[in-house]
């Protein structure tokens, strides 16, 4: 059948409009990892997800290695509408909302599985990532990551508290991370991750913390090769998604932000899980010191941060919330 004129100019014209909307909808997301491990393999993941659940509708771009900038630059991109997606470290994100604080108190997680059960939980939803985003923090939680225990690591060995002592170690720009090390006598250095190889290479600091797969991948055991596993604090990292963009599509659009984010985040969780047995088995090739230390005296010297957040109701709500999960 011969179309008419008229019945060609408006299937060219709904094409073009179709083209216009899927242009329109090309999302970007920023990460300070490596390419190719459970943050990125994630991301990506949410980006293929989304494209299904939406028929070609929203595509995802990801830049892994601090393309976009560093941890902290990414996340002031997504509150200003710059960027639509970051990951931001567990330590970070209290400065951005600060009831996320919470997750990176020192040993308030009984355990690696404690912080698991939390990331699936109700109360992380309710109590911290959409609650970011219902008290106009400028960003909607899409889901935390799980990123295993964070401990010290440094050019010797440390054994108690007592051995970091005069240490300058590096810690996010996180009150609870810098009071953290204070009170476990070291010196805290705040500096971006992007900086510590060289820092380490040139002895601006003594050592570091962080969790084993970033320590592994981004191979700072080649400038501190001692890992003592004290599992201080096992803050889960936010994958968090600008308001702007979210409040720029539509409800169902906002339902498959949401569906996706749920798949990534148990495809996150169980690369991660993988990638970290792997990793700790080539420990003794790659020349790291694992050093299984007692923790006990490493909470000791740190309990009295729980006690102070403790007295803010608001914060104990979630504390509590938290210690609930069995």
């Amino acid at each position: 059948m011969k179309l008419s004129k008229l019945s060609v100019a408006l299937i060219a014209a709904s094409l073009s409009v179709v083209a216009v909307n899927a242009q329109a909808l090309e999302l970007k997301a920023g990460h300070s990892h490596v390419e190719n491990e459970a943050t990125d393999l994630s991301l990506k993941e949410f980006g293929k997800k989304l494209n299904e659940l939406s028929g070609g509708e929203i595509t995802v771009t990801v830049y892994a290695n601090s393309q976009l900038g560093s941890e902290r630059e990414m996340a002031e991109q997504v509150l200003n509408g710059a960027l639509d997606i970051s990951m931001c470290g567990g330590q970070q994100i209290e400065n951005f909302y600060s009831p996320f604080a919470v997750t990176n108190i020192p040993y308030l997680f009984r355990d690696y599985d404690h912080v698991k059960k939390f990331i699936k939980s109700d109360e992380a939803y309710k109590y911290l990532l959409d609650a970011a985003y219902e008290k106009n923090s400028g960003f909607l939680g899409l889901w935390f990551e799980t990123c295993g225990p964070r401990s010290f690591y440094a050019k010797k060995a440390i054994n108690s508290p007592e051995d970091l002592k005069g240490l300058k170690m590096r810690v996010p720009e996180s009150p609870m991370s810098i009071a953290t090390v204070q009170l476990m006598g070291g010196q805290p250095t705040p500096m971006s991750s992007s900086e510590v190889y060289s820092a380490l290479q040139q002895s601006v600091i003594d050592g570091a913390e962080n969790n084993f797969e970033f320590y592994v991948q981004s191979r700072h055991f080649e400038v501190a090769p001692y890992w003592c596993q004290d599992m201080h604090s096992m803050p889960p990292n936010v994958v968090m998604m600008s308001a702007y963009t979210y409040e720029s599509l539509n409800e169902q659009q906002q339902q498959w932000v949401r569906e996706a984010a749920k798949y990534a985040r148990d495809f996150q969780m169980a690369h991660y899980d993988k990638s970290l047995e792997e990793l700790y088995a080539k420990a003794d090739s790659l020349g790291i010191h694992l050093n299984y230390v007692d923790n006990k005296p490493f909470a000791d010297k740190t309990s009295s941060l729980i006690d102070e957040e403790m007295k803010k109701p608001a914060r104990a709500e979630v504390i509590k919330a938290i210690q609930g999960i069995k």
